[in-house]
């Protein structure tokens, strides 16, 4: 322990990472065998169940299709409309799917392990979404795996808005996850003189794209409390319920920028 403690940083890296990917082969092993008794599990149920779950997906594919030719629409609209009022172009991202091989959850960490990695084009400080929304961001970047961080995880911290509150920008960040109690996160930077509707306790927050690297309008949880004027009484803040379980995600969708220089900045600002 002495000598590792007194051991060149780039020393003690190389070594971490070596010992990463000689692991990594027995954690993606361990996801496909969990696969394959899942499918012999499903190949196991009745006929009709499977002709019920395929009606159901058929009716989910055709309502996507249409919610995706909507959104390719408004698409258009909002970059017309960007461009006649000269704004900023927002950075375009590439999907990648990824599954996740190996959780890491405690008091301490709250990562999850994926499937893709540098042969796949990820990069340090990709965000990672899924349907419900947002679910972290990617650490650390191996050959074939990535680490990601989680939304709720303390070290994970986001811009965000208040859907229904105008001109206020606030900061999320992840609150971890204690014993026999689902993981959360709070908002705080909240001006003391923001007035909030009614029913604030139910108010959405998504990602504001203030930071550049996230999407606008991506869901992240509710208010789940009152707001509480913090020690200096000039900010207020405010605990966050999660929009979805964010450690039993199976998979999951790395946003990858078009542009590597939009991760480039991200990554010399942490």
């Amino acid at each position: 322990m002495i000598v590792w403690w007194f051991a060149p940083a780039a020393f003690r890296r190389a070594v971490y990472n070596a010992g990463y990917e000689f692991e990594a082969p027995s954690l993606v092993l361990s996801s496909q065998m969990s696969d394959l008794a899942r499918y012999w599990e499903m190949r196991s149920r009745d006929k009709n169940d499977l002709i019920r779950a395929g009606r159901d997906t058929a009716r989910l594919a055709a309502t996507l299709q249409y919610e995706v030719a909507q959104n390719g629409a408004l698409k258009e609209e909002n970059a017309r409309l960007e461009k006649l009022l000269g704004m900023q172009e927002r950075p375009e991202f590439r999907t990648v799917p990824a599954r996740v091989v190996q959780r890491r959850l405690s008091m301490w960490w709250q990562q999850i392990i994926l499937h893709k990695g540098r042969a796949d084009g990820i990069c340090e400080g990709c965000p990672v979404v899924n349907a419900y929304g947002v679910v972290g961001r990617v650490r650390q970047v191996f050959e074939s795996t990535c680490v990601a961080e989680l939304i709720s995880s303390p070290a994970f911290r986001i811009s965000a808005s208040i859907a229904g509150v105008e001109n206020c920008a606030v900061t999320y960040q992840g609150a971890g996850a204690s014993p026999f109690r689902a993981a959360s996160g709070k908002i705080f930077d909240i001006p003391a003189d923001t007035v909030f509707p009614e029913n604030a306790p139910r108010l959405e927050i998504v990602t504001s794209g203030l930071g550049g690297i996230f999407p606008a309008g991506l869901k992240i949880g509710f208010l789940a409390g009152i707001p509480t004027n913090t020690a200096d009484g000039i900010f207020r803040e405010v605990p966050v319920e999660l929009a979805q379980r964010v450690a039993a995600i199976e998979e999951a969708a790395i946003l990858v920028p078009v542009d590597p220089g939009v991760l480039k900045n991200f990554v010399a600002t942490e």
